[in-house]
């Protein structure tokens, strides 16, 4: 019978991963798999982990996650490691980041900077910026 249920989550957590990854395929994220399931990630589905977002493929990875967040991060693979770690240098000025908050949210990720005028010409930048086709 534990196989059973076992197997059946599984089942479930796959079909719902395929289900979320086809809503939202063009949306930015950071991680590319679930440290959870290894499955694709969905943008509706994140939580922030060490100042940065990690994508999850369900809520109920999300919740496993945070329970564990050590165990799981260890699993992803070096690029998605990578991919959720805080810049520490200020993408304007490239002075270094003293604390996290100041920030912007910008294609899935949080995007830290120096100081407020930092933010505001980032801010520029992205209005200013030709938008992308998805």
């Amino acid at each position: 019978m534990r196989r059973i249920a076992v197997l059946f989550f599984i089942l479930t957590m796959s079909v719902a991963a395929a289900f979320a990854a086809q809503d939202d395929t063009n949306k930015p994220v950071t991680n590319r798999m679930c440290p959870v399931m290894n499955a694709a990630v969905s943008p509706k589905y994140r939580t922030e982990y060490k100042g940065q977002y990690v994508y999850f493929c369900c809520q109920g990875c999300v919740k496993m996650f945070e329970k564990e967040p050590e165990t799981y991060i260890a699993k992803l693979s070096a690029a998605d490691k990578e991919a959720i770690k805080t810049n520490e240098i200020c993408p304007v000025t490239n002075d270094k980041i003293t604390d996290q908050t100041r920030f912007v949210e910008h294609e899935g990720r949080k995007v830290y900077f120096c100081c407020d005028g930092c933010v505001d010409m980032f801010k520029k930048k992205i209005a200013e910026a030709p938008k992308k086709d998805n």
